[in-house]
């Protein structure tokens, strides 16, 4: 299952919809602290794509919260704008630019899901 966080509900719809019709079992958050109850109450999650600037938490910090909680969880950034955010914010993990395309999204969900 696939969690999708975004405080933006037409790319949050959007992207869900998109890893639906790919095939993946779906479920959304409209920030942080909805993203990392639904972290801690459903274990079938295995991957978090999160958007980067968010109203009161941050995606860098969802992530750092969501770990400590579910270590086993893999992420993808998607963001327009990044802001002032320092790029080794990301731990590492993919960063997909927005606008993106379906296939783009399929082929960093399929890497995400394999590595």
């Amino acid at each position: 299952m696939i969690l999708v966080v975004d405080d933006d509900a037409r790319i949050r719809t959007a992207t869900a919809g998109a890893l639906s019709a790919l095939g993946h079992k779906v479920v959304s958050a409209s920030g942080g602290a909805e993203a990392l109850s639904l972290c801690a109450d459903r274990p079938e999650i295995r991957l978090v794509v999160t958007d980067v600037l968010m109203p009161g938490m941050r995606g860098p910090e969802l992530v750092a919260k969501a770990r400590a909680v579910r270590p086993d969880l893999r992420f993808i950034y998607i963001s327009g704008d990044i802001g002032d955010t320092p790029p080794d914010a990301f731990g590492g993990w993919p960063l997909l630019p927005k606008p993106f395309t379906a296939a783009s999204l399929s082929e960093v969900v399929g890497q995400a899901l394999a590595g």
